[in-house]
Formats: C-alpha cells, sequence, structure tokens
C-alpha cells in the first residue's frame, strides 16, 4: 500500500474533508495499516478526525459529549487505575480501549468513568490529541 494509495482511500471515506474515528479505525483494519501511521496520512490528505468514539472531540456540538458517569463499578476503576501512566497519571487512548473490550462496555462508557475519577486520557492511537 502505497501513501497515495491510502491518502486516495481516505479522501473517498471521507465526507466534507471529515471521517470519523470508527471510519479511520475501519480503513486502518481493512488496510492493515497502524492507527498513528493512517492519523498521518489523514493530515497529510488534509481531512480532519470527527466523532471520536470516546466522545472526547469532533461531536456535533465541537466540544467533547462525554459527561462524567455517576459512578464508577469498582472493577471499572481497579481497571483504569491499572492501565494508568505511572509518569503522568493519564490513561492511553488504546489503554481505555482495551478496558471496554476486557470489560464489554462501550468506550466511551471508559470515558465517563474516567471523568468521574478526573482522569485525563491522552496519546490518541490516531494522533488527534
Amino acid at each position: 500500500m502505497t501513501e497515495k494509495n491510502i491518502i486516495e482511500i481516505i479522501k473517498h471515506a471521507s465526507e466534507n474533508n471529515r471521517i470519523t474515528c470508527a471510519g479511520a479505525f475501519a480503513i486502518s483494519q481493512k488496510e492493515s495499516v497502524f492507527p498513528d501511521i493512517l492519523g498521518i496520512a489523514i493530515d497529510e490528505a488534509g481531512v480532519k478526525i470527527c466523532e471520536c468514539q470516546m466522545g472526547l472531540f469532533g461531536c456535533s456540538s465541537g466540544n467533547k459529549i462525554v459527561k462524567p458517569a455517576e459512578t464508577v463499578s469498582e472493577e471499572l476503576e481497579d481497571m483504569i487505575f491499572s492501565y494508568l501512566d505511572l509518569e503522568d497519571g493519564k490513561l492511553s487512548c488504546q489503554a481505555a480501549w482495551e478496558i471496554a473490550a476486557e470489560l464489554k462496555i462501550r468506550k466511551i462508557d471508559v470515558a465517563c468513568a474516567c471523568e468521574k475519577l478526573e482522569i485525563k486520557i491522552n496519546r490518541c492511537q490516531l494522533g488527534a490529541f
């Protein structure tokens, strides 16, 4: 897969120069391109990533839509703290996805728990944040 081909695929999958996070990950999986490399190609294509699957950016309101969870289960809280980066106390996007998969919950539910626990999510897999 050449850079030119992946940029063409991105542009074809985008609408109004925007591609959803889920759409980007679908390309990543289908074309066997690492998400961070795809994120660079998205930038080079002049396309914006929107609709973060964790509700952190690119939502229709222009702001994040994630809100603090009312409660956080002990199991979820323990997993979040076990995945935290010890240097900065933040949770990576990839770790949040892994927690969601392991607990069979939505990614946005992990983000809402992090909001409640006042833990920031960083290192977007696509490089958006």
